[in-house]
């Protein structure tokens, strides 16, 4: 006969515990038990959770039964391994419970205290980076600027004094050419326009 160490569901409905036994591997899971051995309530405390006759664990898993998941979990717990070797218990994990809606309600309440008072602080903190941005920055666009004669010159007028030499240029051509400047503008005036 196979013997698994399993759990009997007792107690009513919402409110059910488990009886830890010792039964046939063909039998019912609330059905023919072999030995009752301990009781597992997960309403209780996490020490009086899980219940079990230690000895007579280690004698079924010694005679070969083979423990559920479950149960194996729970051995651990007490502090039996697979085998009925005594080990260090396994602690129960910490539930954390939610707090009330008004404990809710007051941390939202604090949360938004907190960053509407961060906000002018880091306002306070970006105006002198931002000063610094701009007074680093400045010298940069200047130079990056055409002189202010350029930018007073409309588009036309850059075109127009690009493709014409420059003054200076222009009355050292006109000497070397041998004729006088205001001699040229007067004969184009006259001319007429065609």
């Amino acid at each position: 006969m196979a013997v698994r160490i399993r759990l009997k569901r007792m107690g009513r409905r919402n409110r059910a515990f488990w009886r830890i036994c010792a039964t046939d591997k063909r039998a019912a899971r609330d059905g023919r038990v072999i030995e009752e051995i301990g009781s597992y309530d997960p309403e209780a405390r996490n020490k009086d959770k899980v219940r079990i006759k230690r000895d007579r664990v280690c004698h079924w898993l010694k005679v070969g039964a083979l423990p559920s998941e479950t149960v194996e979990q729970l051995m651990l717990h007490v502090g039996i391994d697979r085998r009925g070797n005594e080990i260090e218990p396994r602690p129960w994990r910490k539930r954390k419970t939610p707090p009330p809606a008004a404990a809710k309600r007051i941390e939202k309440e604090k949360a938004k205290e907190k960053a509407e008072a961060a906000k002018p602080a880091e306002a306070e903190a970006e105006q002198p980076a931002k000063a610094e941005a701009a007074a680093d920055a400045a010298p940069e666009a200047q130079a990056d600027q055409p002189p202010k004669q350029e930018l007073e010159a409309g588009p036309s007028e850059q075109a127009e004094t690009a493709d014409e030499p420059a003054p200076d240029e222009a009355a050292e051509e006109q000497e070397a050419a041998g004729t006088d400047a205001p001699e040229d503008d007067a004969a184009q005036e006259e001319k007429p326009a065609e």
